[in-house]
């Protein structure tokens, strides 16, 4: 009575050689020059890139709430922590729960709702802030 123990196996390693594909070939010509069929905006820090209309809604909303924060006395640094939270929680979530082809409405309709989380974030910190003093 024992425990018989087995000595480790061992496979023949040989390294293996990729294809051909990794050569410059047709494959790979053409995954350089191909291109999308619908094109995709490109995020800009998180929010769609600047030019498109919902980048001129997105902007008038941010500054207006800004102003507001400004106005209750918030520092610079939360503001900036507060505004790169609303970005980039609606950045996050447009892209788990919406193709591509709608992220964009997605991120209108969702925006006011990221400004809403990100005011509460700022209230509770600036709270918690005070109370420190």
């Amino acid at each position: 009575m024992g425990i018989e123990i087995e000595p480790p196996v061992r496979f023949k390693t040989e390294r293996l050689k990729m294809p051909d594909l990794l050569e410059e070939g047709p494959l790979r010509k053409f995954l350089h020059e191909w291109k999308p069929l619908i094109p995709r905006k490109k995020l800009l820090g998180e929010i769609i890139v600047a030019g498109t209309p919902v980048d001129a809604e997105i902007e008038t909303m941010l500054e207006e709430k800004k102003r507001e924060w400004r106005m209750k006395g918030y520092s610079e640094k939360l503001i900036r922590m507060a505004e790169d939270l609303a970005k980039g929680w609606v950045a996050k979530l447009s892209e788990a729960f919406a193709p591509p082809e709608v992220r964009e409405a997605v991120v209108r309709h969702m925006f006011p709702k990221a400004l809403e989380t990100a005011s509460k974030w700022l209230e509770t910190l600036g709270e918690a802030a005070k109370a420190s003093k």
